[in-house]
């Protein structure tokens, strides 16, 4: 795999998990560092690349000392990165050459659940200042990725603190090459005429930059090219599948085989289960690239099996070899996980990062990732929905998959009573069901923080002002069932505040909805992630309250989301029903500042407010 092109880093890695950046846009003012880059990279015929990097920061703003005060480039250490030269030039004219003191290469920190040889070098400019320039010019030998005789090389231009001032690249090739880009208008792309070198010019000054979003946005279209030797992926990932198949091939190593012949006989499901308890429960999660840069080569069976522990690629073949032989069809699929993955402009190892299964079980499919420290079967989980993938076949064959957007299903169904007292306090009993993601956030919390944790974080969800408060739950475990009951008891000392001899009640419905009209009135430019489709049903009765308001019924329909409420007196007091389903992922930018979703969010909003009202007890 190529590393896109970084401006302040350079970085070549092939990791196992992937994150969207966070992104209302900063006026080209406020940038505190100008950059002038110019790269020329040569395609070499044993698919190495050769890349030299001339940068010449000039720093505008205070935060741009910040962001220079050391420059890292992390690199295998296959690769080799010379330091050219590198200099600070001052106002006044000085200029500060950057010393052999002021380099250091040395191995790179490891990853997060991981071991590597990777090594880093990193630049420290001495007297750095609003007005200095800081020039650099590095080369970088960048070894072929094990066994791959295909390139990929992509260039992408999201959001950074840096003005561009001018960008030139360059890569030539001994062999012809394919492009395809997205929102490059503001670039110019030439081809040589035998097809074997493509330049890349930046057109005018440009700054893409964003503040204030919210923290689950995400800007999700950014300039982006993507060069490469073969639009194929049978031509990328062939070699690969080739692989792949002669360690699936083996025999299964004695604990796995175990496991398979504990299940013979058992339905497909309950076998799918239990190997996927035997990987959490024998192995760890371990990217371990010491031996060798293995790429996307996993070890063998018998290899994973006696280290206890393996990354995505390791667990994922060991899974598909148990399925197999149990009967149960199942390939190794490569992916980019992520809650964003960006449709791939040309395939090639720059566009995964993460391997999971494929299996058909009971006539369905199942995507089946083995890293994660939880399974919830029939579930795709956030990280992989609607995305590319290339299934490796037992032929040998590399097929493009898409796998879909999880369909909605009901993730909270809750059931609760409040016997409101005169004071504004009440008492309530809650019965709940928990599936699909609001079960999986419940688990990671009783792993990683205890159960103690999980329970206070539920009740402070209760009331205004929870007091004695009680949670009934099972120990949550690696196996996620179908329904997951909660109960809880507690008193709400502010159920009602209390107004004139009456009573005011608002359970907030209205919130979402008044967040989207503060996005529009913000100016926000991110998509915003909202995560699993999915259901969300609640019942609640205010025991002893008597309503003032005639009963409602109300709903809100679009294509985003359907909402239904409804409220009517009963012999115990007032009954309210609320159910919204959320039908997607994400919200674009377009979406929630187009007429049809103002509209529907103003519906929504008149809807949810009628529960908020003034009641006799």
């Amino acid at each position: 795999m190529y590393p896109s092109v970084s401006r302040l880093a350079l970085a070549a890695a092939l990791a196992c998990a992937g994150q969207a950046a966070s992104a209302s846009r900063q006026p080209l003012a406020e940038a505190p560092l100008a950059l002038k880059s110019s790269i020329r990279c040569q395609h070499n015929a044993d698919n190495s690349l050769d890349c030299t990097t001339r940068n010449q920061f000039t720093i505008l703003k205070p935060a741009g000392k910040d962001y220079l005060s050391r420059i890292d480039f992390t690199y295998p250490d296959t690769d080799t990165l010379e330091v050219l030269d590198g200099e600070v030039r001052q106002q006044d004219g000085r200029v500060i050459r950057l010393d052999k003191s002021q380099v250091e290469t040395r191995a790179a920190p490891n990853p997060y659940a991981g071991v590597s040889r990777d090594k880093q070098t990193w630049l420290a400019f001495p007297e750095l200042a609003v007005g200095s320039v800081v020039r650099y010019e590095v080369r970088h030998h960048i070894a072929a990725p094990p066994l791959s005789s295909e390139l990929l090389y992509r260039l992408d231009f999201d959001p950074e603190p840096v003005r561009y001032d001018s960008y030139h690249f360059e890569l030539s090739s001994p062999r012809p090459l394919l492009w395809r880009s997205e929102a490059m208008e503001g670039f110019q792309i030439r081809a040589a005429a035998d097809g074997k070198a493509i330049t890349v010019e930046q057109k005018d000054t440009r700054y893409l930059n964003f503040t204030n979003e919210w923290h689950n946005a995400a800007i999700r279209r950014w300039p982006r090219l993507s060069i490469a030797t073969s639009d194929s992926p049978q031509q990328h990932f062939g070699v690969y599948a080739e692989r792949y198949n002669r360690i699936l091939a083996a025999p299964l190593p004695p604990a796995a085989a175990a496991e398979v012949a504990r299940q013979q006989g058992k339905p497909a499901a309950e076998q799918v289960a239990a190997f996927m308890q035997h990987i959490n429960s024998r192995y760890r999660y371990l990217n371990d690239q010491r031996l060798a840069e293995r790429g996307l080569v996993p070890f063998t069976l018998a290899e994973i099996e006696q280290h206890g522990y393996g990354d995505c690629k390791d667990l994922a073949t060991l899974l598909t070899a148990m399925l197999r032989r149990a009967g149960i069809a199942a390939e190794p699929v490569l992916v980019f996980r992520g809650n964003f993955a960006p449709a791939p402009l040309l395939p090639g190892l720059g566009t995964v990062n993460h391997m999971i299964v494929r299996a058909a079980v009971d006539g369905k499919t199942e995507w089946l990732d083995p890293t994660n420290p939880f399974f919830a079967a029939g579930r795709i989980m956030p990280d992989l929905q609607e995305r590319i993938a290339y299934r490796i076949g037992a032929d040998g064959q590399v097929r493009t998959d898409n796998i879909p957007l999880q369909t909605p299903t009901v993730s909270s169904r809750v059931r609760r009573v409040e016997t409101l007292r005169r004071d504004g306090s009440a008492d309530i009993v809650s019965d709940s069901e928990l599936s699909g993601w609001p079960l999986i956030e419940l688990t990671m919390q009783d792993r990683y923080q205890g159960s103690s944790s999980a329970d206070q974080s539920i009740c402070r969800g209760v009331g205004s002002q929870p007091l004695n408060c009680k949670v009934e739950r099972a120990a949550t475990g690696f196996l996620q069932p179908e329904r997951y009951p909660v109960r809880i008891a507690s008193q709400d000392a502010r159920a009602v505040e209390k107004i004139s001899g009456l009573y005011l009640y608002d359970p907030q419905l209205e919130s979402r909805w008044n967040d989207f009209d503060s996005y529009r009135g913000n100016d926000n430019q991110a998509d915003v992630y909202l995560g699993d489709p999915e259901i969300q049903e609640r019942a609640v009765t205010l025991k002893g309250a008597k309503a003032i308001q005639p009963p409602l019924s109300c709903h809100a329909r679009s294509r985003w989301f359907d909402l239904d409420l409804s409220q009517r007196a009963d012999a115990g007091g007032i009954r309210y029903q609320y159910r919204l389903s959320r039908k997607v992922r994400w919200l674009s930018h377009d979406d929630i500042v187009s007429q049809e979703f103002a509209e529907f969010s103003r519906q929504a909003r008149g809807c949810t407010t009628q529960v908020r009202q003034i009641l006799k007890l």
